[in-house]
């Protein structure tokens, strides 16, 4: 690498870091309280808000590196061209198109962290963010008990406690009719509520107590007495069917989205693990068109290169994201190949890639 490809890397790495850690915070900090709002209070207590900063790393580097190349790459060639730097590299014989060596060498190496980042940093974050979510649930339910009131947590579930000291609660009353067949009514003297092992367990200590069992079928209900015993809610349907903004089939591997890509049993499945398993390799590569786009269009902008470059990138970030979407909800609904779904995107990126650079040269005859 001579001297004015390290100048030229120099000018883009450090917009590259200033981005990429600009764009984390913003929008890391907003799916943080995006995920604690949607669990109406149940969410991220102030302590754990880093611990889910760490896991959301992973998951939105792949997003987040291919932005920050291209507004990077924009920044770093657009100053170059401004300064007419290009015109003078011409003039000792270099060719134009020799810039787009260190773009093409960043934009290859963002695009191989990336594409670690979804294959096994995504799986990773977001099964630690829903782990997160679910302790955080457990917490707040167990420490949330109002003597006096009713609680109804989960559909169907119903807790009550006439007094609370600490965490020993007394004169307890425990309703399950989820299942509308067979309900069952527990009443104890005293009791606590406890966190289980599984960030989905939610632990009904109780002791001196009545279980009233009943079966709608058989039109009988039988009488149980208890010295102690427990009793378990599962929490993670309360996270799962609040948390939106996280998909559980993006906790999978590169060989389980493969296996349900093949043999999921109902076509949408199948569909949405096609699409995902292709756009782990599709999305990183995206880090590569843009830095190869960035070259033409910031040499291009001679004038207010940085005012321009924030342009051109939201443009080519929106353009590109947008499609993708569209055609991804299109494919899910059966209207669209799916493989196709998740590389559209970046062939027009290339298409358009292969256009610009072989007119570029005449900007500099």
């Amino acid at each position: 690498m001579r001297t004015y490809d390290r100048y030229l890397l120099r000018e883009i790495l450090l917009p590259l870091f200033v981005g990429l850690g600009l764009f984390f915070v913003v929008v890391a900090f907003g799916q943080v309280l995006k995920i604690s709002d949607s669990l109406t209070g149940l969410g991220v207590s102030g302590g754990r808000v880093f611990e889910a900063l760490i896991y959301s790393f992973p998951p939105l580097m792949g997003l987040l590196l291919p932005v920050s190349a291209l507004f990077a790459t924009l920044l770093g060639v657009g100053r170059f061209a401004s300064d007419r730097e290009v015109i003078g590299f011409a003039s000792l014989g270099i060719s134009p198109y020799r810039l787009f060596k260190v773009p093409f060498l960043l934009g290859t190496s963002i695009s191989l962290i990336s594409c670690w980042a979804m294959v096994q940093g995504e799986p990773w974050g977001i099964r630690g963010l829903r782990n997160l979510m679910a302790f955080s649930a457990q917490e707040a339910l167990a420490g949330g008990v109002r003597p006096g009131e009713f609680h109804e947590w989960v559909y169907g579930f119903t807790f009550r406690a006439e007094e609370k000291d600490g965490d020993n609660l007394k004169r307890v009353l425990l309703a399950d009719r989820r299942d509308a067949e067979k309900p069952i009514v527990i009443s104890s003297a005293r009791g606590r509520i406890l966190g289980g092992k599984n960030a989905q367990d939610l632990i009904f200590d109780l002791q001196d107590g009545t279980m009233l069992l009943t079966d709608s079928e058989k039109l009988a209900s039988r009488k149980i007495s208890f010295a102690e015993g427990q009793y378990r809610l599962n929490v993670g349907s309360l996270v799962g069917n609040k948390a939106r903004t996280l998909r559980k089939i993006q906790e999978k591997t590169l060989g389980e989205l493969w296996e349900l890509s093949l043999h999921a049993p109902k076509e949408k499945h199948r569909r949405q693990a096609i699409i995902l398993l292709h756009r782990k390799f599709a999305l990183p590569l995206a880090a590569l068109i843009f830095s190869l786009l960035a070259v033409p269009l910031a040499c291009t902008a001679r004038g207010g290169s940085r005012a321009r470059g924030f342009l051109y990138s939201t443009a080519i970030v929106g353009g590109y994201y947008y499609l993708g979407r569209a055609v991804e909800l299109s494919a899910r609904a059966g209207n669209f190949d799916p493989i196709l779904a998740a590389w559209l995107p970046d062939l027009v990126g290339l298409v358009m890639a292969a256009i610009m650079i072989v007119r570029f040269k005449r900007t500099w005859i």
